[in-house]
């Protein structure tokens, strides 16, 4: 499950109906994940909860119009929310220290509290192992479990090619790897165990050297464009089956083969 992609739609759903009755339960339905989940997938990826997120940001936009606008106190109030004056000004007094008439009649600078980009939150900034959105599919379904001598460069051939992440878990005397996973999704989410696995078991051995495992994704064509678009072409084009679904194989940096279907 792509939990940093769930989330950026809900932070795009609260920014198109910020002045709407919208919580977490509503936007948890809307991506169809549980709301349990969601909340706390949401405070990790944004670190805020769902409910000070939209509270902050209403309050940043009200402030903008406080003192860039002539809209009067109680309209901007019922725009974002808040059913009096009395409410909207408590709320906006704890959010930017002052009181909106001070705001306005001063011109006040006041605080801002931006749009969150889950992706930046969780990198720093900087965009590590492959942009997901860039990548533009999602594994659905994986579990196999892959042979290398080299885990090493099979770790960093998943990284670059597939926009995958992972660690070595396991090294022996000389620092060569004998145990990792590749995820679908980032390892910081990944080790919080609140997702399902979707990720490839790592071993030391020799590899095998056919078709290791079958992957249900979303967006076999983004797989193989991308893909392609790193440098590697011993992928082979996407096919439609007689079932109804599109299949691809990709032979890796180890001469193993993954099969994805869609």
């Amino acid at each position: 499950m792509d939990w940093i992609k769930i989330t950026q739609n809900a932070i795009d759903e609260i920014e198109n109906r910020i002045g709407e009755n919208i919580n977490a339960d509503i936007l948890a339905a809307s991506q169809f994940v549980s709301s349990f989940y969601f909340q706390k997938m949401f405070s990790i990826l944004c670190d805020c909860t769902v409910s000070e997120y939209i509270r902050n940001r209403r309050m940043s936009l009200a402030g903008y119009e406080i003192s860039n606008t002539k809209i009067s106190v109680l309209d901007i109030a019922l725009k974002y929310g808040y059913d009096s004056n009395e409410s909207f000004t408590k709320a906006f007094t704890r959010f930017h220290g002052i009181t909106p008439s001070v705001a306005r009649k001063n011109k006040s600078n006041l605080k801002a509290f931006s749009k969150v980009s889950p992706i930046s939150n969780l990198t720093g900034g900087k965009i590590i192992m492959g942009s997901l959105g860039e990548r533009g599919y999602i594994v659905k379904e994986t579990g196999a479990v892959y042979y290398t001598e080299d885990m090493d460069k099979t770790l960093n051939w998943f990284k670059d090619v597939l926009g995958w992440y992972g660690q070595i878990e396991e090294r022996d005397e000389n620092n060569l790897g004998l145990y990792g996973c590749v995820n679908n999704i980032p390892t910081e989410i990944e080790v919080l165990h609140i997702a399902p696995f979707t990720g490839i078991h790592m071993f030391k051995g020799e590899p095998i050297k056919r078709i290791i495992g079958f992957m249900l994704v979303q967006g076999v064509e983004q797989l193989y464009g991308y893909a392609k678009s790193r440098g590697w072409n011993d992928i082979s084009e996407v096919v439609e089956e007689p079932w109804g679904g599109k299949t691809c194989e990709i032979t890796t940096i180890d001469g193993s083969i993954l099969k994805f279907f869609e």
